[in-house]
C-alpha cells in the first residue's frame, strides 16, 4: 500500500539477510543461509494484491518499506511499513457485506500499517516468532511471512516439504497463519446469520527448483496445495494450488521480486465459490527508489502571483475581522507556494494577533514553511489554547526543525490523561512521537523523564519512542518498568529495551 503512510513511517538500523551461496550454475546444489550483516540500507518494494473471482475484480496496490534487526539468539526481525490502496481496474466489483459473500481485499487492508508487523526467522528462514503480520486470502499465507523461503538444512538444487497448517474457515478464507489476531481494521468475528469463526486443519505441500543462478542473483520456482482435511462431501473444504516465481539477490539475499499466481476453491454446504489471486513483490532501485524515499512535494494548483500575496498582505491590514479572516485563510493554502520573507515576518508578527483565526492560520503558515528562527515562536504556540490540529502541525514542524530546545515542550503534550487511563490519542502518538522521534537522541533526557508519568498510555509512548531513538543511558529506567504489573507498560520497556540493545547499546 505512498503511503501518508509512507510518510508516517521512523527507522531503526538495517541488517541485511545475506545467505551463502555456493553455486554457479542451475544445475548445482545451493546453501541457503540468513545471516545479519552491516546496517544502514532501507529497502522499498512495489506490492500489487489481486483477487478475481466471480463476483468481479479487486487490486491493492502501494509502496512498503521493509527493514530488518538483529534479535536475540542470532535472529532476524523483519517490520513493514507502508501503505496499500485500492487501485480502479476493469471489471472491478465493490464487495458490500452480504451473508455468504468473500471478504474484499480493502476490508483486510485498510489505511497504514503499523510499525509494529513484525517476524523473526531463524538462519534458515523459519518463522520463530510473529507480531501482526497481516492475513492474506488462500493460500497466500501472510504478507511478511510470502517473503521468506523456508531452507533445507544442506545444499540442494531443490527440495520438498509437506507439513500441517490452519486456515480460517469460509467467509475470510485467510491464511495459513499460525494465528488470526491480526486480520486488519474492524474485522467482523461475528455478523447475523452466523455463528463465530473456526479455524481448519490443511495439508501443506511446497515443492521448489532452483532454476537458475548467476552472480548476482537466484532464482527459485515454488510449486504448492492445499487441502482442508474437513471434506464437503469427497472433496475438501477448502483447497487451492499455486505457482511461484523467486528472484533473490545473492549479495543481500533479499527478494529481488516475487510473483505468486494461485488458484482457491471453497465448497460449502451452501456455495461453491472458486478465485484466482497473486501476489507481486518487486524491489525498486534507481529513480524509482529515490522517488519513494523521498517523493517530491505537489505543485501548488494555480499558485499565487506576487501582486496577488501582496494584496492579501494588505487585506489582513484592514480593520474587517471578516477580510482578515479570508486573507489568512487563502494564504494558508498551496497557492502560497515558497512565501517570500516578507511573508514569514508577517506571519510571525500575526502569530501573536488577538484574533484567534488570523493567528492560528500565521501559525501553520509557519509550521509548514518557517526555519530555525520561528523554533521559540513555534514552541510558543505548543501550549497556546487552540485546536488539536494545529498543535499536531506544530508539532511535525519541530519535529522537521530538528531543534533540541523543542523536546521539553514536545513531552509535556504526552503527560495528558488520568493515572491510570491506558488509551490512546492518535493525534498525540502520530505528531508528537514522531517528532520526538525525528529530533533524535538529544530528545532522550526528555523523554526519559515522561517514564515517570503515571499516566499509563504516556508511559508506553515514552516506551515506543526510546525504542527508536534510545541508547545506554535509557536501559536501566526502561528495566525499572519491565516489572509494571500492567502487562501493556512491561512488554512496551522490555521491547524498548531489545531495540536498543541490538543497535549496540549496553
Amino acid at each position: 500500500m505512498k503511503s501518508p503512510w509512507a510518510a508516517n513511517l521512523a527507522w531503526t538500523a538495517f541488517i541485511v539477510l545475506a545467505p551463502s551461496l555456493s553455486v554457479l550454475g542451475a544445475a548445482d546444489p545451493v546453501t541457503l543461509r540468513y545471516s545479519p550483516e552491516l546496517p544502514g540500507r532501507t529497502n522499498v518494494y512495489s506490492v500489487t494484491l489481486e483477487t478475481r473471482g466471480e463476483s468481479g475484480r479487486e487490486v491493492m496496490t502501494g509502496n512498503l518499506f521493509l527493514t530488518t534487526t538483529a534479535q536475540s539468539g542470532n535472529l532476524i526481525g523483519l517490520t513493514v511499513r507502508g501503505q496499500l490502496r485500492p487501485k480502479p481496474v476493469p471489471g472491478q466489483t465493490f464487495y458490500g457485506y452480504r451473508p455468504g459473500g468473500p471478504m474484499s481485499l480493502s476490508s483486510l487492508i485498510m489505511g497504514p500499517l503499523p510499525e509494529y508487523r513484525e517476524i523473526w526467522i531463524d538462519s534458515r528462514g523459519h518463522v520463530v516468532r510473529t507480531a501482526q503480520d497481516l492475513n492474506l486470502p488462500i493460500p497466500l499465507g501472510q504478507l511478511l511471512s510470502s517473503l521468506v523461503e523456508e531452507f533445507p538444512a544442506d545444499a540442494s538444487s531443490g527440495w520438498e516439504t509437506e507439513k500441517n497448517v490452519f486456515v480460517l474457515d469460509d467467509p475470510m478464507g485467510l491464511g495459513p497463519a499460525p494465528a488470526f489476531a491480526a486480520t486488519g481494521y474492524g474485522f467482523p468475528v461475528y455478523y447475523p446469520g452466523r455463528g463465530p469463526q473456526a479455524a481448519l486443519a490443511a495439508r501443506q505441500k511446497t515443492k521448489v527448483e532452483v532454476t537458475q543462478a548467476d552472480a548476482e542473483t537466484v532464482t527459485l520456482e515454488r510449486t504448492m496445495s492445499l487441502d482442508t482435511q474437513v471434506l464437503a462431501g469427497t472433496e475438501p473444504r477448502i483447497s487451492a494450488s499455486g505457482q511461484a516465481k523467486v528472484v533473490r539477490l545473492r549479495a543481500s539475499g533479499l527478494p529481488r521480486s516475487i510473483e505468486m499466481q494461485t488458484k482457491s476453491l471453497v465448497v460449502t454446504e451452501n456455495v461453491s465459490r472458486r478465485s484466482e489471486l497473486s501476489l507481486r513483490w518487486q524491489m525498486l532501485t534507481g529513480a524509482e527508489l529515490e522517488a519513494a524515499l523521498n517523493p517530491p512535494p505537489p505543485p501548488p494548483a494555480n499558485p499565487f502571483t506576487a501582486d496577488e500575496v501582496a494584496q492579501r498582505l494588505a487585506d489582513l491590514k484592514k480593520p474587517e475581522a471578516f477580510a482578515r479572516q479570508q486573507a489568512i485563510r487563502e494564504l494558508n493554502s498551496p497557492r502560497l507556494g515558497r512565501p517570500s520573507e516578507e511573508v514569514i515576518r508577517e506571519m510571525a508578527r500575526l502569530a501573536q494577533d488577538p484574533d484567534e483565526a488570523v493567528r492560528e492560520g500565521a501559525v501553520s503558515i509557519l509550521a509548514v514553511h518557517g526555519g530555525r528562527e520561528q523554533v521559540p515562536l513555534l514552541i510558543k504556540a505548543l501550549k497556546m489554547p487552540g485546536s488539536a490540529n494545529l498543535r499536531n502541525t506544530v508539532a511535525q514542524a519541530l519535529g522537521r526543525l530538528k531543534d533540541p530546545k523543542a523536546a521539553e515542550a514536545l513531552t509535556e503534550l504526552l503527560a495528558e490523561g488520568s493515572p491510570e487511563q491506558l488509551s490512546f490519542s492518535g493525534g498525540r502518538e502520530n505528531a508528537v512521537s514522531q517528532a520526538l522521534v525525528s529530533l533524535g537522541q538529544p530528545a532522550e533526557p526528555a523523554v526519559v523523564e515522561v517514564l515517570k508519568q503515571q499516566n499509563l498510555a504516556t508511559r508506553v509512548l515514552a516506551c515506543n519512542i526510546l525504542k527508536q531513538i534510545g541508547t545506554k543511558k535509557s536501559l536501566r529506567p526502561l528495566k525499572d518498568l519491565t516489572g509494571h504489573p500492567v502487562k501493556e507498560v512491561s512488554e512496551a520497556a522490555a521491547e524498548a529495551a531489545r531495540w536498543i540493545k541490538s543497535r549496540g547499546g549496553e
